[in-house]
């Protein structure tokens, strides 16, 4: 199964893009709610500022003259009184004889002048009609008293009874005229409340509007409390979402990359983390399910970085990263690495099942491996895919020579991508001998790259073409040329030569095969027998009624079907008798050791006895001594492939080899 590092390419250092978002009906009338009610608030505040002023108005208005008018008219009323009182004194003085005439006389004038005054400018008022006439009246009396009193009464001894009684009548008088003052004085006050009222009735409807505001505005000031709280809490919620991946709530990469920018001058160690093959448990128990494994996982990883002083983010996929605050050289980083890859080793519950997984980790050093964030993630990023082409399960520390490997693996990929178009690639053919005649079979198609200068070997550009994809357009050229090959020959020489082409896993998996298939045979006008199609049991143990309904189909086109590498890889003898196939191809691992001993000899004569009765050819591939040669002859081996026979030839070489057999 193809697992995918997280490449160089996963990491981009541009902001993130800004996203229209849709609003919902609910939150456009939830916002429009709060604007109304603002508008309302804001209006009632104009209206209540409005209503302020016209009572304020209305209260100068209403008040002030008033309360300026009842003023005056306390005032006279209470120099009235004080006149009157000034008045009966000397009245009572005069009666005593404390007092002369003349001096009697004159206090009378001047208390008498005072008090017409003082009625003369109440009698301007309104309000004091019927009293102020009652108080005329008894100041009348006074006045007429008075002046009789100075007229009739004289200083002789036998006038004294006469003045002493116009006296006593004239307290008398004064008496009622000061109830009639008083009574003016109760009227004058009781007027002055009512405007006292007035304005506190006024100034109670403004403090009752001021309260009602004042209660409306606590109101809306609580819904604002609860509404930016609200909105606090769902700007927390949206920035921890902006940050953290949704599903393990680990930070993911972009803040990864943030906190890599800010990094200090102090030694950190980068460890780059992939569980290894989780394409199967994601085909195994559905995406679902690789999603609650996914969140058990972060969380075991994160309980132990944690614990270690270290942060965990997720980046992708099933790939993780984790930045320590030390060097990668102090032995604390060796026994947590190793922790963690413990921790995978650990079953995962599903549904009452145990999955099991393995941990690789690749480690970088901040300064030392790169200060420059995208440096330092490209070499821990080499260190990774170095642990996984290790098999995984393991630790690989970044050092020159991946990075040397890694520049290398980016330039042949990307002239491996043009090797086609440039006409780089080119197809030996390595012969195939019948052992019971000897007679040449046919021949196998092996593809070769010559690149700047040099004949690169399979092994080193296949493995790199599977990984990157390139393996389908190189596959679908080999599988073509091969087949015009095999028409040429034929053409040339009336002879039906196999051709065999290797199929890679990624190739044969792929849902337009059958059609490629199909249409190259159409295309050629290669005689389909002619054509042997070779693939491991690995790819079709994948998956297997599919690929036996496909293999099926394969063969009624007339194209034939090999095993290759039979006995290296996983195959279950209950699947291998339902596989429509022609041959069974024994790996070279077996043949080199056929001079061993009777182990390795019983070996390959199960295998081509399995063959056999399964009612296969059988085909031994590097045979390259005469020992092993002679060994297959006495074990009944059909054909061989190898060193002893052929090696893999040139085209002009290879069609001069079927001339000379």
């Amino acid at each position: 199964m193809q697992i995918e590092s997280i490449g160089l390419s996963s990491f981009s250092w541009t902001s993130p893009d800004s996203r229209k978002v849709e609003k919902k009906p609910t939150t456009v009338l939830y916002r429009m709610a709060i604007y109304g009610l603002l508008a309302v608030l804001i209006a009632f505040g104009f209206v209540l500022s409005w209503a302020m002023a016209k009572n304020a108005k209305e209260v100068r208005a209403a008040a002030v003259p008033s309360l300026k008018s009842e003023v005056n008219v306390l005032e006279q009323i209470s120099q009235f009184e004080n006149s009157l009182l000034s008045h009966q004194l000397a009245v009572n003085e005069y009666l005593t004889g404390t007092i002369s005439r003349e001096r009697f006389l004159g206090l009378e004038q001047l208390t008498l002048q005072e008090m017409g005054a003082h009625l003369h400018a109440l009698e301007q008022r309104d309000g004091f009609t019927s009293d102020i006439e009652a108080l005329d009246e008894s100041y009348q009396n006074l006045k007429d008293l008075t002046q009789s009193l100075e007229e009739n009464v004289s200083l002789s001894a036998g006038g004294l009874p006469d003045k002493s009684q116009v006296l006593q009548q004239l307290i008398r008088k004064g008496n009622d005229a000061g109830l009639e003052l008083n009574r003016v004085k109760s009227d004058a006050e009781a007027m002055l409340y009512a405007t006292d009222n007035a304005a506190n009735t006024s100034v109670f409807r403004i403090a009752t509007l001021l309260h009602i505001y004042n209660v409306l505005i606590v109101c809306v000031g609580l819904f604002m409390i609860y509404h930016i709280r609200a909105r606090i809490r769902s700007e927390d919620d949206l920035a921890f979402q902006a940050a953290h991946d949704p599903l393990t709530g680990l930070a993911h990469r972009r803040s990864f990359e943030t906190r890599l920018c800010g990094l200090t001058k102090s030694p950190h160690t980068i460890v780059l983390g992939m569980i290894d093959r989780f394409e199967r448990i994601i085909g195994g128990v559905g995406h679902a399910g690789s999603d609650r494994i996914m969140q058990q996982i972060a969380c075991r990883l994160q309980q132990i970085a944690t614990r270690n002083g270290g942060e965990v983010y997720r980046l992708d996929g099933a790939n993780f990263a984790i930045l320590y605050t030390f060097s990668k050289n102090e032995p604390v980083l060796q026994e947590v690495l190793s922790e963690l890859r413990s921790a995978m080793h650990r079953s995962f519950e599903f549904d009452r099942h145990e999955i099991f997984l393995s941990l690789s980790l690749g480690a970088a050093e901040y300064p030392r491996h790169g200060r420059d964030p995208k440096k330092l993630l490209r070499n821990a990023d080499a260190a990774l895919k170095a642990a996984h082409e290790m098999g995984g399960d393991c630790v690989v520390t970044y050092s020159d020579s991946l990075d040397t490997r890694a520049n290398e693996c980016l330039l042949m990929e990307a002239a491996l991508s043009h090797a086609i178009e440039r006409g780089e690639l080119e197809l030996y053919y390595q012969p195939q001998q019948h052992l019971a005649s000897n007679a040449l079979m046919g021949f196998e198609a092996l593809v070769r790259w010559h690149w700047e200068g040099r004949m690169v070997s399979p092994a080193e550009f296949i493995p790199l073409a599977e990984e990157s994809g390139l393996i389908i357009p190189i596959g679908d050229w080999i599988l073509t040329e091969a087949c015009r090959q095999a028409k040429l020959w034929r053409d040339q020489t009336g002879r039906d030569l196999l051709v065999a082409v290797n199929i890679s896993p990624r190739q044969f998996r792929h849902p337009d095969f059958l059609k490629k298939v199909t249409k190259t045979l159409a295309d050629t006008g290669v005689k389909p027998s002619n054509i042997e199609l070779e693939i491991t049991e690995g790819m079709v143990m994948e998956g297997a009624e599919k690929m036996i309904n496909l293999l099926r189909e394969l063969r009624n086109l007339g194209v034939k079907l090999a095993i290759d590498d039979f006995g290296t890889g996983y195959s279950s003898l209950s699947y291998l008798t339902r596989f429509p196939v022609n041959r069974l191809k024994i790996d070279q691992s077996f043949i080199r050791h056929l001079e061993r001993g009777a182990g390795d000899v019983g070996v390959v004569q199960a295998a081509i006895q399995l063959g056999h009765h399964l009612g296969m050819e059988v085909i031994s591939e590097g045979v390259e001594t005469e020992s092993q040669l002679e060994c297959l002859r006495r074990l009944h081996c059909n054909e061989i492939q190898g060193y002893i026979y052929g090696r893999p030839l040139s085209v002009r070489v290879a069609t001069e080899f079927i001339g000379q057999h």
